[in-house]
């Protein structure tokens, strides 16, 4: 435990400078705004302005999620390539804390692409979202940044293992986009989808960041904020329980390099 703290600060340090070394791994950021246009351009060509901060929100959204899913794979695949990662696994600081500290780095990093979709919309449509509920909003941006923090965690570690990452994560961002109603809310889903996406905390944090931007109170806000945060810590649990039996297993096996 006294490791932890001083590999998640590392790590983090260590991310930022892979952002620095490796533009691409930004991509997203640079695709975000051209998806608010897309959407902006379908809600006002329809008639619908009042779902413009829908159209703002979703690409904002799926730009973290995104980032933290493709960054996951990306980062375990390119410490295997490097050899980097048969290193991190005989360090005494766990291979959880490593995680955390370079998945919470791209989570801030891709909180960006809020302002980028803010200013698109303000710049591009003359549209200005305003936060009705500011406090509302900041607290469930926290909350959501966590929970995404932690699906990058448990996916990572999930990577650790993974023969084939970059299909995988490929195949997993759409999934999530639609789980977690970045979009559409989840109300308008099939019963089936609906049911499913209240486990995932994705779909609490989208309905109440789209609650803080409407003038009306917002309902039950602290029962949904629990939610969030209760399934983010299931998410975080998993990813550190999962994260440590991996290692446990690819130290007794030695197939870390080529999982």
């Amino acid at each position: 435990m006294s490791a932890s703290f001083p590999a998640f600060g590392a790590a983090a340090r260590t991310q930022f400078g892979e952002f620095r070394r490796e533009p691409g791994s930004l991509l997203m950021l640079v695709t975000a705004p051209f998806f608010a246009v897309i959407l902006l351009s379908v809600t006002e060509h329809g008639g619908r302005s009042d779902l413009a901060a829908y159209a703002l929100l979703a690409p904002a959204v799926m730009t973290s999620v995104g980032m933290a899913v493709m960054e996951a794979g990306e980062s375990i695949f390119r410490d295997r390539a490097s050899g980097v990662l048969e290193a991190i696994l005989t360090t005494p600081a766990p291979l959880a804390a490593v995680l955390s500290g370079r998945i919470a780095a791209i989570t801030a990093v891709s909180l960006l692409g809020i302002a980028e979709c803010w200013l698109v919309g303000a710049l591009g449509f003359g549209i200005v979202v305003a936060v009705a509920h500011p406090l509302v909003f900041a607290a469930t941006l926290a909350a959501t940044a966590a929970g995404i923090a932690a699906t990058g965690v448990l996916l990572a570690a999930v990577f650790v293992v993974g023969r084939n990452v970059r299909s995988f994560q490929n195949s997993l961002t759409f999934p999530l986009y639609l789980l977690g109603g970045a979009m559409v809310p989840v109300a308008f889903l099939p019963w089936g989808f609906e049911a499913l996406s209240r486990l995932f905390f994705l779909s609490w944090a989208t309905d109440l960041l789209r609650d803080s931007l409407s003038p009306g109170p917002v309902a039950a806000f602290w029962p949904r904020l629990g939610a969030v945060l209760g399934l983010t810590a299931l998410l975080f649990a998993a990813g550190f329980w999962l994260a440590h039996r991996l290692v446990r297993r690819v130290r007794r096996t030695g197939t870390a390099g080529f999982a």
